[in-house]
């Protein structure tokens, strides 16, 4: 039997969810694939991985999908990890680079700027090649 293909983040807030994941006897029966949120968003629509710990904000994207357990990483409250840094005042911001590792930030962040900051920019995605170096 083909083992199912599992997509995971390696963050800290995903340990509770991953742990059984990485223990027999689900372990023997699955191949754990970790990478960024976004990455293993790709995956999923690519058809690389049969099931994965996605963002929300992908799910409108994916032709068909099911929620499987009653889990997920969410907050009902403020968050502190979605951030607009910048050395000019916000209304001289011209062009933004946005976080290619998490679609879910980029939604919120699009929203922000929009509904509370009053603001339309550039957006670029940004995504840092690996140079080689350590």
């Amino acid at each position: 039997m083909d083992k199912i293909r599992v997509g995971i983040v390696n963050y800290l807030n995903t340990k509770p969810l991953i742990y059984g994941l990485e223990k027999p006897p689900i372990s023997n029966q699955i191949e754990l694939v970790g990478d960024y949120p976004a990455r293993v968003a790709e995956m999923l629509l690519k058809g690389e991985i049969d099931v994965g710990l996605i963002p929300v904000a992908v799910i409108p994207r994916l032709p068909s999908y099911h929620i499987a357990g009653n889990y997920c990483i969410g907050t009902e409250g403020e968050i502190a990890s979605v951030a607009l840094f910048s050395e000019v005042p916000m209304q001289e911001i011209e062009q933004v680079y946005l976080d290619y590792q998490s679609k879910t930030s980029v939604a919120l962040l699009k929203f922000l700027m929009k509904e509370y900051w009053g603001i339309n920019r550039k957006l670029f995605m940004h995504e840092m090649k690996n140079t080689g170096r350590k």
